[in-house]
């Protein structure tokens, strides 16, 4: 049975001008590379007012479900101390208890590895994410490693993406009727 989790490898470059390099370099990577068929690629910075922002790149989610953008955007939200997903998914306590599971059953981060995700952040380091097959975790690593990345990976349980995405539907539409009353 294939392996249905798939895999986040953050890397940390010392600016988001760096780290927009490094996906543009990896995306041309990713095209002329033959067994390396990348997803999305985001990257997640503090704007100059503090605030966590994420961008996603490259290839949009797939329909199997929710990719790097709904991963970033939950490492966001926490970092920033609240249960709100950038880009306007979610929003509300609706999903606290979910997403804190996902973050550290689903994605496998201890509040360490959030604190120092967060630190490297706070003095102006952007962080790359790309979710990949497990095949792909080795040679996605080692090609950000040469762009000059520092990299953390983590497997992203099917399962917890699943909650999560289902979770922010239904926070979504409780929002949009919401909206409907005023």
């Amino acid at each position: 049975m294939a392996d249905k989790n798939k895999h986040l490898v953050i890397a940390l470059f010392d600016s988001e001008v760096a780290a927009d390099k490094a996906v543009e370099s990896l995306k041309s990577w990713d095209k002329a590379t033959e067994a390396i068929k990348l997803g999305s690629i985001g990257v997640l910075v503090k704007d100059e007012n503090g605030k966590i922002k994420d961008h996603k790149l490259g290839k949009r989610d797939s329909v199997e479900g929710a990719g790097v953008g709904l991963v970033l955007g939950i490492i966001a939200a926490v970092l920033s101390g609240g249960i709100t997903l950038l880009g306007g998914i979610v929003g509300g306590a609706i999903l606290g208890g979910v997403v804190g599971t996902f973050i550290h059953k689903g994605l496998g981060m201890s509040k360490e590895d959030l604190e120092k995700l967060g630190a490297h952040l706070d003095v102006g380091r952007a962080a790359v994410g790309v979710m990949v097959e497990k095949g792909e975790v080795k040679d996605t690593a080692a090609k950000l490693t040469e762009l000059g990345g520092k990299i953390e990976t983590y497997e992203v349980k099917a399962e917890a993406l699943q909650d999560v995405t289902k979770a922010g539907a239904a926070a979504a539409a409780a929002t949009a009727e919401e909206a409907k009353k005023v």
